[in-house]
């Protein structure tokens, strides 16, 4: 009997295992040349049947016209969903410049409703918290993780 359990308990570990392993979703992360003000077209495959479309940094003006807590850099992120299932998608942005310092943050990504296949969506994420020297960045790195 014990013998029986312990086969059956290290085959439902197996299994557990087997079904987070798919369950895991593969993570894209890449670096890319910042240029702030370009809508830089990347049409790279990202693991779960999405597509990296466009990466816009927006920064405001320096004449101080633009005030308030909407008028902050901001990186506007194009992602296709080209699979045939609806998605969630998580996206994180690394700046850091010439000297490898870290300037500029964002993340976001899917809050209420997934991506649907066969649509196109425009995440739009703040630049919070360090950002005053972002427009010294050379290059960023950008990660995009598709979740079940």
């Amino acid at each position: 009997m014990h013998r029986r359990m312990t086969g059956a308990g290290a085959l439902m570990a197996a299994a557990m295992i087997l079904v987070a392993s798919d369950a895991r979703a593969e993570l894209f992360s890449k670096a890319y040349t910042f240029k702030p003000g370009t809508t830089l077209e990347m049409n790279s495959e990202v693991p779960g049947g999405l597509r990296l479309d466009s990466v816009e940094f927006v920064l405001p003006s320096g004449d101080g016209k633009q005030t308030g807590s909407f008028s902050g850099p901001k990186v506007k992120v194009s992602i296709s969903n080209l699979g045939t299932s609806a998605a969630k998608v998580g996206v994180s942005i690394a700046v850091t410049d010439a000297d490898g310092r870290l300037v500029g943050v964002a993340s976001g990504g899917t809050k209420l409703f997934p991506l649907r296949a066969d649509r196109q969506i425009v995440y739009t994420l703040a630049v919070d918290g360090v950002r005053t020297e972002l427009a010294a960045g050379t290059v960023f790195r950008i990660s995009i993780e598709p979740m079940p």
